[in-house]
């Protein structure tokens, strides 16, 4: 008696395999899936535009009444800094702005280091240099020239033309503007 295959069984057997292993292949993306948003449910918006600059993307500063455009060069704590063709703008993470990505980078992208570490200690550095910069905060519907004199607790002293002093809490800044 010699043994011959039954062919309805080994159609069986491979079906149930290729099931069987669809089936895990599911289960493991999704598996991954759940991670990948339990990863991403857990970053800050620090993290995130982290990540914008370390891969060069392109984003936007949106923030009534201004939108600017261009690459992230620093980013830390609630400071994230973006030079454009006309300017240096420090945007506050913490404050009432959106980011969006505009373009995602081929190639490039760098890392943050050195630079300030929270947009407080930016606004510091700006009122020692005495340089001239505009503040955007949506409070005002315009942007806000003249120096920092005073970087309070929570506020600054912005220095404005003709004399007026303008006092604007520190988590209602948007963006600091630097001309080049």
């Amino acid at each position: 008696m010699t043994d011959t295959p039954n062919t309805d069984l080994d159609d069986l057997a491979a079906e149930l395999r290729q099931s069987v292993s669809r089936e895990i292949r599911w289960e493991a993306e999704d598996t991954e899936a759940d991670a990948l948003k339990l990863t991403l449910r857990r970053r800050s918006l620090s993290d995130a535009v982290t990540e914008l600059l370390h891969r060069g993307d392109v984003v936007s500063f949106v923030t009534p009444p201004l939108t600017v455009m261009g690459r992230l060069s620093h980013c830390r704590g609630d400071l994230a800094i973006m030079d454009s063709r006309e300017a240096t703008i420090s945007a506050n993470l913490g404050g009432p702005l959106a980011i969006r990505r505009e373009e995602a980078a081929r190639s490039g992208g760098s890392s943050s280091s050195g630079g300030s570490r929270s947009f407080k200690a930016r606004l510091s550095e700006l009122e020692l240099t005495g340089e001239p910069v505009g503040v955007v905060t949506p409070a005002t519907a315009k942007v806000i020239l003249g120096r920092i004199g005073i970087v309070g607790t929570n506020h600054i002293v912005m220095n404005g033309p003709d004399n007026i002093d303008w006092y604007i809490p520190i988590p209602t800044i948007a963006l600091v503007v630097q001309a080049r």
